[in-house]
This record gives C-alpha cells, sequence and structure tokens, in this order.
C-alpha cells in the first residue's frame, strides 16, 4: 500500500524475510512493526520513547546485545548516521537496514555503504531504503558519534542542537543570567552551556530539564557542581514540582525541519506553571516567532528585554494562577 512506511518495501516486495528478532534504532512511530516479532527500539527523545513504551513495545534509550536484524532511521547528522550504521552493523546477527530520505543524506550514506560491501536498494516516498550483510564499518564511523570537547570546552556529540560551538541565542540571553539567586531551572536545557552560565554564587539548586537522553548525559558530564539536578522529562507534561524562584529557556521551535511554535508556546506554559507567585521567566526565542500573545495569555507582567541579530529576550513576571 502507498501509505506503509518505506521500511517495508523491501519485507513487501519479497526481498528481505524477517529475522527472529529486530531492533529499530530511533523509529518516528509504530507504524508497520506490528508485524514483526521480538521488537526492540531505541529511542532517546523522552515523549517519543514514551509513545513507543505506550503503545506496547520494549524500548531503551541505547539498546545493546545481539539482533537478528537492524533496521535504522536516518537523522539529520551525517556523524551520528555513520555511528548508528556502525553500531548496527556491530549487534546484527543477519541484515542491517537503512531507511532515510533525501533530506537526511540518504544518498552519500548509500554511496559510502557502496564502498564497503554489496549492497540492494528501493526507492519509495523521496527516499530510499538499502540493506546489506552486518559487516564491521570503519573505526572512525563509530567515533564520530562520540562525544567530544566542542570548541567551548564542553562534551557534545553529533546530532545534538548547535553541539560545535554556543547557540547564538543563548549567548544573548546569558548576560541577562547574572546574578540569579534561589532555585533555578533550565527547560530544554541541552548540553548545559545556559545553565552553567546561570550557576552563580547565590543559586541554591539548578534543575535541568531536557527530552534528548544524550545531552542529558552530555549536560551530566558538563555541570558537576553539587547544586545541579539534571532530568531526562518532556517539559511539555512535568509533574508538579516544588516551585522555583527563575525559569530560564532557549526552547526548542522544531521537531521535524518545519518550524513548530507550539512548542515554544508549551515551554511558556510550563514556566507559569513552574513559578512562585513573584517568579520570573527569562527566555530567549527566534524574532519570527510568535509568542508575545501566550506569554501574556501567562504572565500579568511582560518585557521585551531586547531585539538583536534575528532573535527575542523577553522576561516574564508573576505568573498567572
Amino acid at each position: 500500500m502507498s501509505n506503509e512506511p518505506r521500511f517495508l518495501a523491501p519485507f513487501d516486495q519479497g526481498l528481505v524475510e524477517p529475522a527472529n528478532s529486530l531492533l529499530v534504532i530511533r523509529p518516528v512511530d509504530t507504524l508497520g512493526l506490528s508485524g514483526f516479532e521480538n521488537v526492540t527500539l531505541e529511542q532517546g527523545l523522552y515523549p517519543a520513547a514514551k509513545a513507543l513504551e505506550g503503545a506496547g513495545f520494549a524500548v531503551s534509550a541505547h539498546a545493546e546485545g545481539r539482533f537478528g536484524m537492524v533496521l535504522v532511521n536516518l537523522t539529520r547528522a551525517k556523524a551520528e548516521n555513520l555511528a548508528n550504521i556502525a553500531r548496527a552493523c556491530a549487534m546484527s546477527d543477519g541484515l542491517v537496514l537503512v531507511n532515510g530520505g533525501k533530506t537526511e543524506g540518504i544518498e552519500s550514506l548509500l554511496k559510502a555503504v557502496k564502498k564497503i560491501t554489496p549492497v540492494d536498494v528501493v526507492s519509495k516516498a523521496h527516499g530510499k531504503v538499502f540493506w546489506f550483510e552486518a559487516r564491521p564499518m570503519p573505526d572512525e564511523w563509530l567515533s564520530a558519534g562520540e562525544m567530544t570537547a566542542n570548541k567551548d570546552g564542553f562534551m557534545t556529540a553529533p546530532g545534538m542542537f548547535s553541539s560545535e560551538k554556543v547557540d547564538v541565542g543563548s549567548a544573548l540571553l546569558a548576560p541577562y543570567l547574572e546574578g540569579l539567586k534561589g532555585r533555578v531551572a533550565d527547560l530544554g536545557a541541552g548540553w548545559g552551556w545556559l545553565a552553567a552560565q546561570a550557576l552563580g554564587p547565590d543559586v541554591s539548586e539548578m534543575v535541568l530539564f531536557e527530552a534528548e537522553q544524550k545531552a542529558v548525559e552530555a549536560a551530566r558530564l558538563n555541570l558537576t557542581d553539587p547544586r545541579v539536578r539534571i532530568e531526562w522529562a518532556d517539559v511539555l507534561s512535568l509533574p508538579k514540582q516544588l516551585p522555583f524562584d527563575v525559569v530560564i529557556s532557549n526552547p526548542p521551535f522544531h521537531q521535524s525541519r518545519a518550524s513548530e511554535p507550539s512548542i515554544g508556546v508549551g515551554f511558556i506554559q510550563a514556566a507559569a506553571k513552574l513559578l512562585k507567585p513573584k517568579g520570573r521567566f527569562l527566555m530567549v526565542a527566534n524574532r519570527q516567532l510568535p509568542y508575545e500573545r501566550a506569554l501574556e495569555g501567562a504572565f500579568r507582567k511582560v518585557e521585551m528585554l531586547g531585539q538583536t541579530n534575528g532573535f527575542k529576550l523577553f522576561e516574564a513576571s508573576l505568573p498567572k494562577r
């Protein structure tokens, strides 16, 4: 059927037989997986992982072990994709399948694998699925996904937001974080740079909430102060917390290539719920994103601290109850 997931094409055409166990790295959803037995899903994004668990599948943030077959769904980070293909080969007792579109770099990865081993290919839905017998991949492919210190000295890995250097928006917000006091939360904290800038002597506790498990691991390496606590969590569905004096955020604005302002709106609403009655919310956002109405709906006082380099800086206080 035309609406079936692309990765099913080799099975539907009788080119590949299902194995006794299947690992799927970076699954988008559960479509097409119900026909397989002994399926394990590797997904480090918290809301996606919980949705997959809710659908009845075994989910791991970082899978290990041996599997009859491994399917790799590509991301937008080439180094991460190379590392995942290398890991898949190390864990598969049979085939490795790679599924992706042109925007994920499927063509260049196909050429790279073809130089090492014979490959079969099916094209469908603006992308391709290719597969091959698992074999060791170059050591540099596996090491490409490892954490290393970026130019600012923070540990990061490919696939994380702004992994190579500090994001411009975060850098613009940092001067407004001096002198914070009490309990502080960072929503969508990434690998921890913004929280590190806010961690002054008068901060009694700093809690980072981040949805991507790899970024959580990096933040734990980057922030070793005993006042810091780092949570793997979905900001849009946080359980009730002890209220904070200050919340800071450089919220994500997309899950795919298209911008999704609703994510930032959810972060604003979450901040209002987390704050004390006289608490403050400090936020940076891309200039074109319409967050003013959401801020005014969640807080009694909203001030624009500045606009520059395509970004807007806000301070909001007195959350509405």
